[in-house]
């Protein structure tokens, strides 16, 4: 992924097909960088996730409005993933309070 619209598409895309686990997991992955180059990584982050974070700084607002309406629509559409991302959907929403 080399810039903010690589990280766009998985998210808009999961959009309209929050069902499709291949889409779900390209998306979480995406919403993962987000939260992250806007200073709210996970515990663990991998490394060529972490050059990626800091070669591209901080979001645009909008890409984290995206992503958190993205995560809430799978967090809503599948038990399974729901648990998963809770993590993910919090440190969001610090970054969108911030």
């Amino acid at each position: 992924m080399d810039d903010w619209d690589t990280l766009r598409e998985p998210l808009e895309a999961v959009l309209a097909a929050p069902a499709d686990e291949p889409t779900i997991t390209h998306a979480v992955e995406a919403a993962e960088l987000v939260a992250s180059a806007a200073g709210e990584p996970p515990d663990e982050l991998a490394t060529d996730a972490r050059a990626w974070v800091e070669r591209h700084g901080i979001p645009p607002e909008d890409l984290v409005d995206l992503a958190m309406r993205s995560m809430k629509l799978v967090a809503n559409t599948n038990e399974w993933w729901r648990e998963r991302i809770n993590d993910l959907r919090f440190r969001l929403g610090e970054v969108a309070a911030g």
